[in-house]
């Protein structure tokens, strides 16, 4: 994959994810522009235009006669920094994937309490088609990408033109998630968990919806499926 890719892609999303997991902490100091250029293999031009994309991108800072540090993002982020986390190809830290599962929670509320409200039964009952085509797969990866249609097709249907974009930015690592997900749990607790929502959407009991989106959710981040744990599913659908 490397060698499609530019030494400047390649520098830049190294760095990038070695903040983003946290190999690099908030106020570490990086080499001075000739040593890390040396050490990645790049120009010092290059690496010093590297450094600024990353300091507008919430992940740097420079600091005058001291040097280049890493800047925490957590805390002086934008929105160039979200569309880094949103495009990560690797785990990212604890935190992020909560943050991410938490902010999942919130849209998928307000879709339902839309499509309740708005939605036709047809609409609706191609959401249930869609969910059964998570069964009927083997593979975790297709499972997840299915997951994803639905979860996209859910904000469609809301009405809300913003959640459908931020549902296909979130597509990466949305899909690896619920890929590790079905790894540990198999997909028919995938299934399950998103039958029982539907259940609910079908009868338009908003009160009932909501109440199991957050119970899946806290179930998700910190219950007995937890996505954190690394236990590894054995392939089967049972």
């Amino acid at each position: 994959m490397d060698n499609k890719r530019s030494p400047r892609d390649i520098v830049t999303s190294r760095i990038t994810e070695m903040i983003l997991t946290g190999q690099l902490k908030p106020d570490d100091q990086l080499p001075p522009v000739r040593e890390l250029a040396k050490n990645m293999g790049i120009s010092r031009n290059m690496c010093t235009d590297i450094i600024k994309e990353l300091e507008e991108k919430g992940l740097l800072v420079i600091v005058p006669r001291q040097g280049v540090f890493v800047d925490d993002f957590r805390k002086n982020g934008n929105i160039h920094t979200l569309e880094a986390i949103m495009g990560a190809e690797f785990d990212l830290q604890q935190r992020e994937i909560e943050s991410l599962l938490e902010l999942r929670c919130g849209m998928e509320m307000l879709a339902c309490r839309r499509i309740i409200k708005n939605a036709s039964d047809e609409e609706i009952n191609s959401l249930g088609k869609l969910i059964d085509k998570i069964l009927e797969e083997k593979e975790p990866e297709k499972a997840a990408l299915l997951t994803y249609d639905y979860y996209h097709e859910l904000a469609v249907l809301s009405g809300n033109s913003i959640v459908p974009m931020i549902t296909e930015g979130f597509k990466k690592s949305t899909v690896k998630l619920w890929t590790r997900y079905i790894q540990n749990y198999g997909i028919e607790q995938l299934y399950k968990s998103l039958a029982e929502v539907y259940f609910y959407i079908i009868r338009r009991d908003l009160d009932k919806v909501v109440k199991q989106i957050l119970l899946s959710s806290s179930d998700t981040i910190s219950g007995d499926h937890s996505i954190y744990k690394d236990n590894q599913y054995d392939g089967k659908n049972t």
